[in-house]
């Protein structure tokens, strides 16, 4: 059994490692793809940027129930390859698009049979061992981070060799060779069941409580929010800290690696003291890091300051998803994971939808700094209220 389970993590791992790969060596120049299609001005690109990006953030938020309820009828392993072979396919589509409508079309088709990540999430968390599980969760979440890191640079490198269209044919590849060690190296131990007998999420949603699960899902989407508002601004907020501009692009990606980074590197840490002090606790006191390292974030004076503030939240987030996610299957009979690990997919893919929103919205009337004060306040109160119902 212990051999099947670390087996399982090592492939699910690496499947989480190349979706984050396959998204993050893709947008930072879908814009300059879209440009190849057509005519357009700023202002159009612009737009069609923001809904390439939000698209398939917004079909994933919507169709992701729908899986859930599948996965609790037939499993997480079938819901793994659904995402990854879809991901083959769509992403190979939007790689031979020949206008703007074709990709869109196929960008908004990819998030809806996305969730890879979320459904791989869900199936360690009920067989990776009891007492060590805060330590998978920590682990696992490193895979998507790692991709998410590394993908710029190695699209950058790709769209050089082989243009555009290559670097697609190549993710589309790459999640080819995902499908195929998730479909014959994963092994996991679920009984099908009939529509007849699965049983209903509604019942044992109201039993555990509304306010359980609005605050579990305000958690997750005030988190990815808070994580995610900034990146679009990032370079503005660098500059905004009187950067030479000679230094502007470096500093602008080390800053943004910064949280990813941090992460990487706390996980097994992170993990352990999960595992030692319990999810709650560990959600408690970096809940706490986190609210003071976005306060003093407000007030940064330097770009170092920035950094090593970011980095700083970077080590609380590597918590709190984790802890989230641990303290959910504590509280979730394993009947309804699917769904309930579903809405929690939904809820991330909106906070990934609202965060940028609202920080553009912020920004322009109070300023950059100033996405960190709300952001903190969003975060606090949506955790809080979970931590204390989760206490009762």
């Amino acid at each position: 059994m212990q051999n099947g389970w670390q087996r399982n993590f090592r492939i699910l791992w690496f499947g989480s490692l190349i979706v984050g790969l396959c998204n993050a060596m893709t947008m930072p120049f879908i814009v300059l793809f879209i440009n190849t299609l057509g005519n357009f001005n700023r202002t159009e690109l612009n737009l069609l940027g923001a809904a390439a990006f939000s698209i398939t953030y917004l079909c994933k938020a919507i169709v992701s129930p729908f899986w859930g309820r599948l996965a609790d009828l037939k499993g997480r392993k079938l819901m793994c390859l659904r995402a990854c072979g879809a991901m083959t396919m769509t992403i190979f589509m939007v790689g031979i698009a020949p206008n703007v409508w074709f990709l869109l079309f196929f960008r908004g088709l990819q998030g809806a049979f996305s969730g890879y990540i979320n459904n791989a999430n869900a199936l360690m968390s009920v067989s990776a061992p009891k007492g060590i599980r805060g330590r998978v969760m920590s682990k696992l979440i490193t895979g998507d981070i790692t991709g998410t890191l590394v993908g710029p640079i190695i699209g950058s490198i790709l769209v050089t060799l082989v243009g555009y269209r290559g670097s697609l044919f190549t993710a589309s590849f790459l999640m080819l060779l995902v499908f195929l060690t998730t479909l014959f190296g994963v092994k996991e131990n679920f009984i099908p069941i009939s529509k007849e007998k699965l049983q209903p999420a509604l019942p044992v949603m109201k039993k555990i409580g509304a306010g359980f699960f609005i605050a579990l899902f305000g958690s997750l989407l005030a988190v990815q929010a808070t994580t995610n508002a900034i990146t679009p601004l990032i370079s503005l907020l660098v500059k905004e800290l009187n950067v030479d501009s000679s230094q502007l692009v470096m500093l602008t990606g080390i800053v943004s690696a910064a949280p990813g980074l941090a992460t990487i590197m706390m996980a097994n840490s992170v993990g352990r003291l999960i595992d030692r002090l319990g999810a709650l606790k560990c959600m408690i006191i970096f809940l706490m890091s986190a609210v003071v390292c976005l306060t003093l974030t407000s007030l940064v004076q330097n770009v170092w300051e920035l950094l090593i503030l970011r980095f700083i939240l970077g080590i609380s987030d590597a918590a709190l998803i984790p802890s989230i996610q641990v303290l959910t299957v504590q509280s979730v009979p394993q009947s309804v994971f699917g769904r309930i690990f579903s809405y929690n997919q939904s809820a991330q893919a909106f906070g990934n939808v609202l965060g940028p929103v609202l920080a553009a919205v912020i920004a322009t009337g109070f300023g950059y700094k100033s996405i960190f004060l709300f952001f903190r306040n969003f975060r606090t109160i949506s955790l809080s209220i979970l931590a204390d119902l989760c206490k009762k």
